[in-house]
């Protein structure tokens, strides 16, 4: 929610919609007509991206936890370097 005339509130709402659309666009380039589906997946993403005013992610902030990316949980080690690095 933001209020006429309050640029402050009107900057964070217009960079929210702008992270928003840079991933639907990234996310439904194939199937444009589908971006309503996306939307719980984007709201997961800008929930638990790092954000440089927090410190943290959103979710780390609400919750004081990290978040947990669907289900994947560290395997251990990999052979494979950049499967390493990602882990």
């Amino acid at each position: 929610m933001s209020s006429s005339y309050h640029p402050q509130t009107d900057g964070q709402s217009e960079r929210l919609n702008q992270c928003i659309e840079a991933f639907l666009r990234c996310s439904v380039h194939a199937t444009p007509n589908k971006w309503s589906q996306w939307l719980s997946q984007a709201q997961h993403w800008y929930n638990t991206t790092f954000h440089t005013a927090l410190g943290k992610s959103p979710y780390e902030v609400l919750f004081a936890r990290k978040p947990t990316h669907f289900g994947v949980v560290d395997l251990g080690q990999s052979t494979v370097p950049d499967v390493q690095t990602w882990l």
